[in-house]
């Protein structure tokens, strides 16, 4: 059987044996794809001390059709991604993204997913510590669209009409967007006024707020529209980066 490469991140690992590790790595040729890499914790291992989580690289692995685990001949990174590691919040925001993408991919090509994926993850290690929530939020929203489930925030979800620039709408998790003030009651979703809906709009398109609002009631809309359209159950990384948050990111203006 001959070995296939392909670019790839390290998501997720864990001891196994006395000198090897099993890897999960998001794949742009192969999706998700779990090997296990033999001695890397040994001197002599292939790849040893660079398959950290988050660490992006070529990947060269034996691939066996229709099996969940198969054998890493090499791993050569080409980002490490320092800075994750170094910082609870950051690396906390990574987590979220790996659970996510773990959590819905498949074991198939998904080009965009793995852009978007890269891209996120660059952006956090680079990000002023004071931005992180933000640029969590925007990673989040982006690989949400990637997998084709992008709330709708310009247009009422029930009546299709634009919302004005001091609307104040709801958000409709189930119907999978804002609500305008016709169509809206207290039983639709969460209050959503227009600085909100600017944010959101901002994070979709890939950009973190400048001033970012109410962090911890975005993260819990991200992680109910995530639950609801995305995956069947809440992610669970996303309460602890919340505890995380500074004050400040939380303030009122």
């Amino acid at each position: 059987m001959s070995a296939v490469s392909t670019r790839a991140v390290v998501l997720r690992g864990h001891d196994y044996g006395d000198s090897s590790r099993i890897l999960r790595f998001y794949t742009e040729a192969f999706g998700v794809l779990s090997v296990v890499a033999h001695g890397v914790r040994g001197k002599s291992g292939k790849g040893a001390g660079v398959v950290a989580s988050f660490t992006s690289g070529e990947l060269t692995a034996y691939v066996r059709p229709h099996r969940d685990l198969h054998t890493m001949k090499d791993f050569a990174a080409t980002r490490a991604r320092v800075g994750l590691a170094r910082d609870t919040l950051r690396f906390a925001g990574a987590s979220v993204a790996a659970e996510l993408v773990l959590s819905h991919a498949e074991q198939e090509a998904h080009e965009g997913l793995f852009h978007a994926l890269e891209h996120a993850l660059d952006e956090l290690d680079a990000a002023d510590v004071t931005n992180v929530p933000g640029v969590v939020l925007a990673g989040l929203w982006t690989l949400v669209e990637a997998l084709g489930f992008a709330p709708q925030v310009e247009l009422c979800v029930q009546c299709g009409n634009p919302l004005g620039p001091a609307d104040v709408g709801r958000f409709d998790v189930v119907a999978g967007g804002v609500r305008c003030p016709s169509c809206a009651d207290t039983s639709t979703g969460p209050r959503m006024g227009p600085v909100a809906r600017l944010q959101l709009a901002e994070m979709l398109a890939g950009a973190a707020p400048a001033a970012l609002t109410h962090a911890r009631q975005h993260f819990g809309l991200v992680s109910d529209f995530i639950s609801y359209h995305v995956v069947p159950k809440p992610l669970k990384s996303i309460p602890f980066l919340s505890s995380l948050l500074p004050v400040d990111v939380q303030a009122v203006p």
